[in-house]
């Protein structure tokens, strides 16, 4: 009999909600051990399309940033389901970026990862593989509790280390476009290091726009009164747990501390004003005891 070393993994489940615990078995041949999540790609219930639809409407129109935001977020939590419908949604001439319907794709599956047949769910392996597998037949034990796989959305197994490099840009992940999802989702006696470097400018050739993570000290030209935008310094990088999660500065330095439980998002804090920004941040993240959904996207 194969033993398989014990672990915590945290499951989504198609009804929308939660179970973390201790568990021991494996994936696609895989222990545990060696698996950062899995993604079903079994059908989604009635209720998962019908959330599916509403929300692809919501980030479609784009016209409520909180709630377009809400949206992504629901949508990259059912994962593997929504890549059809989205496809579907897609016409020739309408889909670029910045546009987050466009990211959406993506933040869903890696391009190293798709492939033609979508019915198959993706594994994720700490050695960096990605194999589009079957989805599991039977049930998974989590502390007492007994779980079909068929209700099991989404799995992923905490890591006590998780260190990513990742690239923040200025106009891509604006705060006024879309924070960027660096796939690290923090838990309760999670800790969180950020180092960050690079130039931005917010204005072209003007140099008073120009920035490093940290933001602008000073306003950027007369017609300005502060140099702060939501709290925040222009340029600054800035940080947010999930989607509802308040804006909390990141800058080039945040080191060890605990912003809370959720999924972390990146961005470049701006105004309304975005569209000459020129420049992005390389950050540095290492996280402990948290959870690995996928690539920084």
């Amino acid at each position: 009999m194969l033993l398989f070393a014990a672990a915590t993994i945290l499951l989504r489940l198609t009804d929308g909600t939660t179970v973390e615990g201790p568990a021991s078995f494996s994936v696609g041949g895989n222990a545990l051990a060696k698996i950062l999540s899995f993604h079903s790609a079994a059908p989604a219930t009635p209720a998962e399309a019908s959330l599916i639809k509403d929300a692809l409407a919501i980030v479609r129109a784009d016209k409520d940033r909180t709630g377009r935001d809400a949206a992504v977020e629901q949508l990259v939590g059912i994962g593997l389901p929504v890549l059809t419908p989205l496809l579907d949604l897609y016409k020739d001439t309408d889909q670029h970026e910045p546009r987050p319907l466009y990211r959406l794709f993506e933040r869903i599956i890696p391009s190293g990862a798709d492939g033609l047949d979508r019915s198959l769910g993706l594994l994720r392996l700490q050695n960096g593989q990605m194999l589009r597998i079957a989805t599991p037949i039977g049930s998974v034990k989590v502390g007492q509790r007994e779980i079909p796989w068929s209700s099991v959305r989404a799995m992923a197994v905490l890591q006590k280390r998780i260190v990513k490099r990742i690239v923040a840009h200025s106009i891509r992940h604006s705060t006024q476009i879309e924070y960027l999802d660096t796939g690290i989702e923090l838990a309760t006696g999670s800790r969180l290091t950020a180092t960050a470097s690079g130039f931005t400018r917010l204005s072209w050739k003007d140099d008073g726009w120009a920035t490093d993570p940290n933001g602008l000290t000073k306003p950027g030209s007369p017609a300005y009164k502060t140099n702060l935008v939501d709290g925040h310094p222009f340029g600054a990088l800035v940080g947010r747990m999930g989607a509802k999660g308040a804006t909390f500065a990141v800058g080039k330095s945040y080191v060890d501390k605990a912003p809370g439980a959720g999924r972390l998002g990146l961005a470049i804090n701006d105004n309304k004003h975005w569209q000459n920004n020129l420049g992005t941040y390389t950050v540095q993240l290492t996280a402990s005891a948290a959870y690995d959904w996928g690539d920084g996207q």
